[in-house]
């Protein structure tokens, strides 16, 4: 359990400590900092910022060196201390265990916490590009094995440097040849890719149910990724339509086989048609679909992390019916919650096991 949390020149917040309960909820106007607070959770339970910040940009602007940490107890007896900091002279992030420094891994393995977050933004995913439900499965990704990240970072790498070759190839630059060592690098890096992404298809796949008997078991739902991949068979898949298409790619300059430009949809299987949900249920029950996905993601990483999960949740109450409200705290209160609003809802005021936080 996060016994506590401080914060030295990080964002807005100078100065502050907090302590923490199982249920917490953080009131405050907006610029009061209550978003930052979470992304310090965040960042000390993920080592990365939620919302893709270097950490240059999270050093309050007055100041040369930030420092977060807190205490975690582990039982009865015993508390671990967790602590990042950030010089901005030397460009230095150091993570440190119990006041030793040490590397990303073994700061992950020691705190063997993860954090995640449900935004409002989160709450219109399917609404929206499918740019946000690739990062939504990334995040997945990266939470459950930190070496995604490498994995991500190489194909991106090998991704810009196949389509400077497609590109020169199309201006007489180079060769077809040329591309023998970054199509087996690419196929190599994007298999892996698709395989962590494929364990957490099969995990929503297999509990589809879980979202019907919330929906009162009115809906024959299914998840489907979209992708040209055929996941019975990925490497050889890619090498295929790689083979296939390499005219069209360099007329084009790029690749067109991708975990980068893939989707996700739910359908609702009426007769022997199917329709997406967004466009086929009303919007609250889109949301229900939503929470639990997150809710999902939660119970496939308590696989990883031994139920050691911080529930995150930044002014969703604006989002959410009393319904939907209930229905995530309810769920909420299985793990250790921070929730950030701007007042404090009546519903809540007569609870006497929330630690209400005010900014």
């Amino acid at each position: 359990m996060l016994k506590n949390l401080k914060l030295y020149n990080f964002k807005n917040h100078l100065d502050i400590g907090l302590d923490f309960w199982p249920i917490n909820l953080i009131i405050g106007p907006n610029w009061s900092g209550k978003t930052n607070l979470l992304e310090a959770i965040y960042l000390l339970s993920n080592t990365y910022s939620y919302l893709g910040f270097t950490h240059d940009k999270l050093l309050n602007y007055l100041w040369e060196n930030f420092i977060i940490s807190w205490e975690l107890e582990t039982d009865l007896w015993t508390t671990k201390e967790i602590k990042i900091t950030y010089d901005l002279n030397s460009l230095k992030t150091t993570f440190l265990y119990n006041l030793f420094k040490t590397t990303k891994p073994k700061f992950l393995n020691n705190s063997n916490i993860s954090a995640v977050f449900l935004s409002p933004q989160e709450m219109n995913i399917m609404y929206l590009g499918p740019s946000g439900r690739r990062d939504f499965f990334d995040e997945v990704c990266l939470l459950w094995d930190i070496s995604f990240y490498k994995i991500k970072n190489d194909y991106s790498k090998i991704l810009r440097n196949r389509n400077k070759i497609l590109k020169n190839i199309k201006e007489w630059i180079s060769e077809k040849s040329d591309l023998k060592y970054w199509d087996e690098m690419f196929i190599k890096v994007a298999t892996n890719y698709y395989l962590y992404r494929k364990k957490f298809i099969d995990f929503v796949t297999d509990n589809i149910s879980q979202i019907e008997i919330l929906l009162n078991n009115k809906y024959n739902l299914s998840f489907e990724y979209i992708s040209k991949i055929d996941f019975d068979n990925v490497e050889e898949s890619i090498k295929q339509y790689l083979d296939k298409n390499i005219d069209r790619d360099i007329i084009l300059g790029h690749t067109y086989i991708w975990p980068h430009l893939d989707d996700f949809v739910f359908y609702n299987h009426f007769w022997d048609k199917k329709y997406k949900t967004q466009e086929f249920l009303s919007r609250g029950e889109n949301k229900s679909i939503l929470i639990w996905l997150k809710f999902l993601q939660i119970e496939y990483l308590s696989q990883n992390r031994n139920n050691n999960i911080l529930f995150l949740l930044d002014d969703i109450f604006s989002e959410l019916d009393d319904e939907h409200i209930s229905l995530v705290l309810w769920y909420a209160r299985k793990y250790e919650t921070f929730i950030t609003a701007q007042n404090l809802p009546i519903f809540l005021q007569k609870e006497d096991n929330i630690n209400v936080i005010y900014l």
